[in-house]
């Protein structure tokens, strides 16, 4: 094949505001064989645009120590909708504004998860854990109760049946609209990492 013809490799960045996140896009890494992805955490709670900025220095970082260009690597900041101090609006020009692509979850990214199992409007915490602890259970086939950033669980019930992703993905774009009390756009990363792992 002619050098001109090859398929230039894509770097991706994903930089979480927390653990489960990182969990999650770690099982997706994996399970659509994405080497070149690399899924770090970055941040605090309420946080926001502190998030960005630290995307942008991590990309700086990143591509110098790999000695590849800025355009070579695409940028992703995973975070949810606690104790922010802006609109989603204003969160995401701002990221567009530093080309940084945002996936979002609103109220937080177990709502999120929940997707993958149901089609759920759920938005409070206490049902969301419960709700995701009987999929854990069953999952593991005895009573667990769910635990933030240990998506073991969530790793195997891929594993056994990865079309789960889809319908996360279904689901939640079910969920896309900003006036409701479950909002997410976290599914665009999702969909972009199905597109890289072709």
């Amino acid at each position: 094949m002619a050098q001109g013809n090859r398929k230039k490799k894509r770097f991706l960045l994903i930089c979480c505001e927390g653990k489960t996140e990182r969990e999650c896009f770690a099982i997706l890494r994996r399970l659509y064989r994405l080497p070149g992805a690399r899924v770090v955490i970055l941040g605090e709670k309420g946080q926001h645009k502190v998030l960005i900025d630290r995307t942008v220095n991590e990309r700086k970082m990143f591509c110098e120590q790999n000695d590849i260009a800025p355009g070579d690597l695409e940028c992703w900041a995973v975070c949810d909708d606690d104790d922010m101090l802006l609109s989603y609006a204003e969160l995401l020009r701002y990221s567009e504004d530093n080309d940084v692509r945002l996936a979002f979850s609103r109220p937080q990214f177990e709502a999120f998860l929940l997707q993958h199992f149901e089609q759920s409007g759920e938005h409070d915490q206490k049902r969301l854990y419960a709700k995701l602890g009987e999929y854990a259970s069953a999952c593991c086939g005895t009573a667990v109760e769910y635990e933030k950033a240990d998506l073991r669980w969530m790793a195997d019930a891929i594993d056994k049946k990865p079309k789960l992703v889809r319908i996360a993905v279904t689901n939640a774009d079910q969920r896309r609209k900003q006036s409701g009390r479950v909002f997410l756009t976290v599914q665009d990363l999702v969909k972009r990492m199905q597109e890289l792992g072709k």
